[in-house]
């Protein structure tokens, strides 16, 4: 995913929401030893294990974090090459203001690179075809009205919505790639406890539009000792990652809309 992203060499580069700093190899590799990058998050946790974590690298002379919110990235105005988020944008209630306001911290062509998931996309194909699409459609049911009844936002089928979510912020050169992981028996120990916790996950919090005699099945495909799907030789998972990029554009659109307002204001005083 990065390698097609072809950044330019040298680049200033923000990593919005960097987390722990697990990408931050890899955009180190693409941007070389003459870049810089700046790793932002809001929890200070993160931003901790990700220095524990550059202490020792190679690219430790090129990076540095800072905390801060996506609305306010600690740059000046107008002067990063590019800004890469991943797997942050299914927690933004407002996705289209952040990534505006991403978008002032961006050089004149700089680019907003957004990454994320879509579980729409996601498939088990060892398990009853009937009772995923159940589950599946309860959790995004469940995630259209959850942060009502007091839980954080999430919209965990954003990666589709992406490139008109930049579209709408005020990016042009919108483009879309999308990534189909295919995972298949036998599974490393980290991904087999990763697919675990999403299916605890998908009905979690009660899962109030699931029937509890589904929530069981579902549980018992991933969780029973004897019996379970992921230590099949037949296991199949499936889902598509995607990447969209766009070039900031708002500062143009900002004057365009202060000119149709004098246009207007002239008119309603001629008319007047």
């Amino acid at each position: 995913m990065v390698r097609e992203l072809n950044l330019p060499r040298g680049s200033l580069l923000i990593d919005a929401g960097c987390g722990p700093g697990m990408w931050t190899p890899l955009l180190a590799e693409a941007i070389g030893q003459d870049g810089h990058i700046i790793g932002v998050d809001i929890a200070i946790e993160a931003l901790i294990t990700a220095r524990q974590r550059s202490r020792e690298a190679w690219y430790r002379h090129i990076v540095e974090y800072k905390q801060a919110p996506l609305e306010q990235l600690p740059v000046a105005p107008g002067t990063a090459d590019a800004i890469f988020s991943a797997n942050v944008s299914q927690y933004l209630p407002q996705p289209v203001e952040t990534f505006a306001a991403m978008g002032r911290s961006l050089a004149d062509g700089g680019r907003l690179i957004i990454k994320d998931i879509d579980f729409g996309t996601l498939r088990f194909h060892s398990i009853d075809a009937a009772l995923q699409a159940r589950v599946l459609q309860a959790r995004e049911r469940w995630e259209k009205v959850r942060a009502e009844e007091g839980f954080a936002f999430e919209d965990s089928w954003v990666g589709s919505k992406l490139a008109g979510y930049l579209r709408e912020a005020g990016y042009e050169q919108v483009q879309e790639r999308s990534y189909r992981i295919v995972r298949r028996y036998p599974l490393p120990p980290d991904f087999r406890q990763y697919l675990q916790g999403i299916a605890e996950w998908f009905v979690s919090e009660k899962a109030p539009y699931l029937v509890p005699g589904d929530i069981t099945r579902w549980l018992h495909c991933f969780l029973d000792e004897r019996h379970n799907m992921l230590d099949q030789e037949n296991f199949v998972s499936e889902e598509t990652e995607f990447v969209v990029s766009g070039i900031w554009a708002g500062r143009s659109h900002s004057n365009m809309r202060y000119f149709d307002m004098q246009h207007s204001l002239l008119v309603e005083m001629f008319a007047e």
